[in-house]
C-alpha cells in the first residue's frame, strides 16, 4: 500500500465530518397569550440528542456547517392557536442549522487539548406536541405546533491534538444558542405519510435559548 504523506492526511488544510451526542437545557418563552392578559408563559426543560458538522480546517481557523437535533419533554407551556388558549404538557423537538467560524487558539491543556471558540447565525425549527386532553378546542395530540426561528450561537470547547485526521480526534464543546420566531404553523400529523399544514402565519411571539454540552469525534 502506498504511503500517504502528512500533507495529504493532516487534520489541517482538509475537509472533515464530525458527529457526537449532546445534552441540553432549554428555556422557552411564549407571549402568545393576548396582551390584555398581561402575562407571558415560560418553560424550562432538559433535552438530549446528537450533533453533526461538515467543515474545512486551516491552521487556526475552521469554517463549518453545524446542526443540532434535540428531543425532550415539555412542561406546562401555553400557546394561542386559532384564538384558543392551549396549555399543557407534551414533548418538543428542535432542529437547528448554523454556519460557524471557529478559531483555534494557541492555548492547550497538557499539550493534548486545543481550546477553540466559534460563533455564527442560526436557523431552527421547533416542534411541540401537546398530550393533554384539551377540552373546549379542536386541538389534539395528532397536531403539531411549529415555529421557524432565527438567532445566533456561540461555542467554546476543546479538540484533541493529533497529527492525522485518521486518528479520529475527539472534542467537547459548550454551546449557547438564542432564537426568536419568524413563522408559526400548525400541522395535522394524523397520517405521518401525508402530514398537512392547516395554518401558517408570521410570528414574533416565541423566543428562547438553550445551553448544550456536546461531545464526539471526527469521523472522516
Amino acid at each position: 500500500m502506498p504511503e500517504v504523506s502528512p500533507a495529504q492526511s493532516s487534520v489541517e488544510n482538509n475537509f472533515n465530518i464530525k458527529a457526537g451526542l449532546g445534552i441540553s437545557r432549554v428555556y422557552l418563552r411564549s407571549s402568545l397569550i393576548p396582551t390584555s392578559h398581561k402575562r407571558e408563559d415560560e418553560s424550562e426543560n432538559s433535552g438530549y440528542g446528537f450533533n453533526t458538522s461538515f467543515g474545512y480546517k486551516w491552521n487556526t481557523f475552521e469554517v463549518l456547517i453545524g446542526s443540532d437535533v434535540l428531543f425532550g419533554k415539555l412542561k406546562d407551556m401555553t400557546f394561542l392557536v386559532n384564538s384558543a388558549e392551549i396549555r399543557g404538557d407534551g414533548s418538543f423537538r428542535i432542529f437547528s442549522v448554523s454556519p460557524i467560524l471557529r478559531y483555534y487558539t494557541p492555548y492547550t491543556i497538557y499539550s493534548r487539548w486545543n481550546f477553540f471558540v466559534g460563533a455564527g447565525p442560526t436557523w431552527s425549527l421547533h416542534t411541540f406536541i401537546i398530550d393533554n386532553n384539551l377540552n373546549g378546542t379542536d386541538f389534539n395530540n395528532k397536531k403539531r405546533i411549529n415555529f421557524e426561528n432565527r438567532g445566533a450561537s456561540i461555542n467554546i470547547g476543546f479538540e484533541e491534538v493529533v497529527p492525522y485526521k485518521e486518528m479520529h480526534p475527539t472534542y467537547i464543546e459548550l454551546g449557547y444558542s438564542y432564537m426568536r420566531s419568524k413563522q408559526v404553523f400548525i400541522v395535522d400529523a394524523s397520517d405521518l405519510q401525508d402530514a398537512k399544514t392547516l395554518s401558517r402565519g408570521n410570528s414574533k411571539d416565541f423566543y428562547g435559548h438553550y445551553i448544550a454540552l456536546r461531545f464526539g469525534i471526527t469521523l472522516f
